[in-house]
């Protein structure tokens, strides 16, 4: 079948009048067609233009996707995590070291003034269920969602978790029902993020956080190459949000205390054009030559210039 595209009007103020970036393809999996980033001159946000329609999107998630897959790095990453938390148990004495090791991946989407567990957890587009596990062993009630059924079958195979195949247009739990949300790389995905983030506010508790995780389209990595940066992922993002743009929809749909943060995803993001990630000499460059990357750090988080943006909002009783 011929590939469908369309024109989609802008998710935060629902104009249609366009400034087209540039054109580009899917240059991951080498899937034909050709899509745009354009920009609402309305409000500014970053959108694919055109995109393919949503009969023909599933096309661009092929079965080896590395976010569903039982080969996934991070879930020996977090078999890891898991093994360090319960030495941490057996040993008291070293045990803030082996915890402060192992729970740092879940530490940066759900920091501690969240609170701790105790709680019901959802994740939506949980992939193989990593961090549901983590928010399992640190005592959440976690469930997760997705819409790949190969990714649900991993996690609950992996995990033990519960994990349900769905999409996130319409939530099958009841409203007012957990006290965390979390979607990591989901939204950008999503044919309409407000009404994922409406449906997360309707089966929030009240006083209950929404957690979120989105490259940053203004990022340092983004200034420097353009059309070329790795995270546009055309056309499986649909959305390409800045600080600004994410936390207005974040308000659109009703959070307060909007929270946002920048983190410095991608260490090497300035010399993985260059140099390929399975030789292991120049694995090694990478690394030498990341090194001023690290340096940039402090910089970048204090301009909300690293290459993911971290969001959190509450919705208040």
């Amino acid at each position: 079948m011929k590939l469908q595209v369309e024109w989609a009007p802008c998710e935060l103020c629902g104009g249609e009048d366009w400034e087209l970036l540039f054109l580009g393809s899917d240059r991951r999996h080498k899937l034909p067609g050709e899509f745009g980033v354009t920009k609402c001159r309305c409000c500014g946000h970053l959108q694919t233009n055109p995109r393919p329609t949503n009969e023909f999107l599933s096309t661009f998630y092929p079965e080896n996707y590395s976010a569903h897959s039982a080969e996934c790095h991070r879930i020996r990453h977090t078999e890891r995590d898991l093994h360090l938390m319960k030495l941490g148990r057996n040993f008291p004495l070293a045990g803030r070291v082996f915890s402060t090791v192992a729970t740092w991946r879940f530490r940066r989407i759900v920091p501690k003034w969240l609170g701790n567990g105790r709680g019901l957890f959802l994740e939506i587009g949980c992939g193989t269920g990593w961090l549901c596990a983590l928010a399992q062993e640190m005592g959440w009630q976690a469930v997760g969602l997705d819409i790949s059924l190969n990714a649900c079958s991993v996690a609950r195979q992996t995990w033990g978790i519960p994990v349900l195949c769905s999409d996130s247009v319409s939530l099958p739990f009841k409203s007012s029902t957990f006290r965390l949300v979390v979607l990591r790389h989901v939204l950008e995905h999503l044919p309409s993020p407000r009404q994922a983030l409406s449906e997360v506010y309707r089966v929030l508790r009240e006083n209950g956080w929404v957690a979120l995780e989105v490259p940053n389209a203004e990022s340092l990595g983004r200034q420097v190459y353009g059309p070329l940066w790795d995270i546009w992922d055309l056309p499986r993002h649909l959305h390409h949000f800045t600080p600004e743009t994410l936390k207005h929809l974040m308000e659109q749909v009703g959070f307060q205390r909007v929270k946002i943060s920048s983190a410095h995803f991608k260490p090497f993001v300035l010399t993985t054009k260059w140099l390929p990630r399975k030789n292991l000499p120049a694995r090694f460059m990478r690394l030498l030559l990341g090194l001023p990357a690290w340096l940039l750090l402090p910089f970048l988080v204090a301009n909300q210039q690293g290459e993911v943006l971290r969001a959190w909002g509450l919705k208040e009783g």
